[in-house]
């Protein structure tokens, strides 16, 4: 994905108030192709069944703001898709925890379990499981094996995150060679973060150069344990002017760790970060740009496709129209779009 231009990527997110989740189901337009069975090739929540459904909306790890916001968003629109949603998690990021979470609300009846994946394959029995029995599976913000569950609602492609993250440090130090950069992720077995990494690393050895990867760490999606291995980072690698966290736990934990460590204005912080997070950083000049996507509408587009799989008008390929827009649908994957970077332009009109 190219960077947009100066002026555009500078641009306020005109769509991230809660208004613009809680548009009615009428207010979709009509598809012109049928979109009966599965296969279609574009599909609508606009004729979707009153019946109500129950969605067991499983996040990675409760009490962090970036699955509080998609929770937000999935809450705003799921009465009037008639569905009963029941958001929980594990406290603490565990493939474990969130089997037992799944096996739970299939024995409790629920029509659609949609997890954030803490790891691609431990979860997959579980899940295959529930779909033999009926249940309809999706993942969403982090996926698991294809196998293992019906469609992915995926917030933006490897490609575009990765390769943003890694322009943005990139273009800040343009004039600058082998700049040393410590990635600073969740866990090692998180398949986002993973894939994300794979993209810096190809799109560093084919075009971004100057940049050299020192180290990479990991932050078990604890805000305590980020800061430390911040900050052993920082110390053991004296030379090293940026840190690139794709998880919304290391950026802050990186930029409280420059601060504390007196190296504001000397390393650069980017990453994929909650906004209402980032604020005091983006706003003392600690942290220049980060990246992300509209967390809300995460949430609330899980909560369209949920009902959509339920329905049976979800398409396979094609596009899926709903009140939230139009989103391009591939092998069962449902994209939201690209990712939008922050800065002090646009930092306080976000909300989550």
């Amino acid at each position: 994905m190219k960077l947009r231009t100066k002026k555009a990527k500078h641009k306020a997110l005109g769509g991230l108030a809660a208004a613009a989740l809680v548009a009615t189901v009428t207010g979709c337009g009509t598809v012109a192709t049928t979109a009966s069975t599965p296969n279609s090739n574009a599909g609508s929540a606009a004729a979707s069944s009153s019946k109500p459904i129950k969605v067991a909306f499983i996040p990675k790890e409760i009490g962090i703001p970036y699955f509080t916001g998609a929770d937000q968003g999935a809450q705003s629109v799921a009465p009037k898709l008639h569905i009963q949603l029941t958001y929980n998690g594990p406290t603490q990021a565990s493939a474990a925890d969130q089997v037992s979470m799944i096996n739970s609300y299939v024995a409790q009846g629920y029509n659609v379990i949609a997890v954030s994946a803490n790891d691609p394959t431990s979860l997959a029995p579980a899940l295959e499981s529930a779909m033999r029995r009926g249940v309809k599976v999706i993942t969403w913000d982090s996926d698991v094996i294809p196998s293992a569950r019906q469609f992915f609602v995926d917030q933006a492609t490897a490609q575009g995150i990765g390769t943003t993250l890694v322009q943005i440090t990139a273009e800040h130090f343009k004039s600058q060679k082998n700049v040393e950069v410590g990635i600073l992720s969740s866990t090692p077995t998180n398949p986002n973060q993973n894939a994300w990494i794979a993209v810096m690393k190809q799109a560093i050895q084919s075009k971004y150069k100057n940049l050299h990867i020192v180290t990479i760490q990991y932050d078990q999606e604890q805000p305590d344990v980020g800061l430390t291995a911040a900050e052993n980072m920082l110390r053991a690698y004296p030379q090293m002017k940026a840190i690139i966290s794709p998880d919304s736990v290391g950026v802050p934990a990186a930029a409280e760790a420059v601060e504390k460590l007196g190296l504001k204005g000397k390393v650069f912080v980017t990453g994929l970060a909650d906004p209402i997070q980032m604020k005091q950083y983006v706003n003392d000049g600690t942290v220049q740009e980060f990246v992300l996507w509209d967390v809300p509408k995460l949430g609330a587009l899980t909560m369209y496709v949920a009902r959509a799989v339920v329905d049976g008008t979800m398409p396979v390929n094609g596009t899926f129209k709903c009140a939230l827009g139009s989103f391009k649908v591939q092998n069962r994957v449902v994209l939201l779009g690209n990712p939008t970077i922050f800065n002090k332009s646009n930092i306080n009109n976000a909300n989550y």
